[in-house]
């Protein structure tokens, strides 16, 4: 079964994340940690800009 954009979208910023904060000078454990928390709002916070943009979408269309 194939991933969906958001399931590869939240893989691929995950990995950078992680590399990021290694180069920062965090263990595997550390890194993982924070970038799982960063992940999680960042992904919060497109997920809430697309329902933002659907619900205006759908509102403007009903209007009319």
């Amino acid at each position: 079964m194939s991933k969906n954009l958001w399931q590869k979208e939240r893989q691929a910023l995950f990995r950078d994340l992680v590399r990021q904060y290694e180069i920062e000078g965090y263990d595997m454990k550390e890194a993982k940690k924070y970038a799982k928390q960063e992940i999680n709002e960042i992904m919060e916070d497109k997920e809430d800009f697309v329902h933002n943009l659907w619900k205006e979408s759908y509102e403007d269309t009903s209007i009319t």
